[in-house]
């Protein structure tokens, strides 16, 4: 185990690349990196070798090479990284600003020494938006059948993807929705939403009291049954009213008719 840049990373071969400020995980090929990174942020490539051992570098995004280091000079060949390129003078190693989802892909850094090669340092980019609010929807209703409130609470991230949720406090329970029931007696009660994802974290807090006063209340039974009774019987009453409409004016036509006939005679 060794530390690295406040990492601690298991290596078993040589992992000579220094990665900065991400989630660095070493996968079981020990040449190979998986790295998060949140968009906006910079991805830090420096070698970690002495620039005396250094002939040359070759930095390549998904097989297609952007920077170059030889003679202690850096290049750069046209890219998506244009203008967002800066270079380490004190080591061999460049820097990826203002990081875009686009920029997500497969990196190598192969790296030429003075007096051999040096393993090909391979690795993997998943540029992800961060958690930048968080909210609770919450929606309570207080049921007359069982003295007790309803509550419905939903923990939204807001502009963030790959998210997970974890409640704690009166409820410890994952998932971003959460239902249950809470009485007057319990009083206030206080819930914690957390939104994770390999890039960001977000918390926030709600508290709830459940009241008799609450504005929204279930509907009686009888109330229900009526309502359902209605609905369940519209299309018979439409029906019903359609005939009668046509009676009567079928009735009208009769009475009009014999009128005419009364004056004529």
């Amino acid at each position: 185990m060794q530390d690295c840049h406040g990492y601690h990373v298991s290596i078993s071969g040589a992992l000579m690349l220094v990665i900065l400020q991400g989630v660095l995980v070493v996968l079981a090929d020990t040449n190979t990196v998986k790295v998060y990174r949140a968009t906006g942020s910079s991805l830090d490539l420096t070698v970690n070798y002495s620039k005396q051992s250094v002939s040359s570098v070759r930095w390549k995004f998904n097989e297609k090479q952007f920077a170059g280091y030889s003679q202690s000079q850096y290049s750069h060949q046209n890219s998506q990284f244009t203008g967002r390129l800066k270079e380490d003078n004190d080591k061999v190693g460049i820097t990826i600003q203002d990081l875009q989802p686009q920029d997500s892909g497969t990196f190598s850094v192969v790296v030429d020494g003075t007096e051999r090669q040096y393993p090909t340092q391979m690795f993997t980019v998943y540029i992800q938006i961060p958690i930048t609010a968080m909210q609770i929807e919450k929606n309570q209703m207080w049921r007359l059948s069982t003295n007790s409130c309803d509550v419905d609470v939903k923990c939204v991230a807001l502009g963030a993807e790959s998210v997970s949720y974890l409640w704690s406090g009166y409820k410890t329970v994952s998932g971003a929705q959460l239902q249950f029931s809470i009485s007057p007696a319990e009083g206030a009660v206080t819930l914690n939403c957390t939104a994770v994802n390999n890039v960001s974290s977000s918390s926030a807090t709600e508290t709830l009291n459940c009241s008799t006063e609450h504005p929204r209340t279930e509907a009686p039974l009888s109330v229900l049954k009526l309502i359902s009774s209605l609905v369940a019987a519209s299309p018979y009453l439409l029906v019903t009213i359609i005939l009668c409409v046509k009676c009567y004016r079928a009735r009208g036509h009769h009475n009009r008719q014999y009128a005419v006939t009364v004056i004529e005679e």
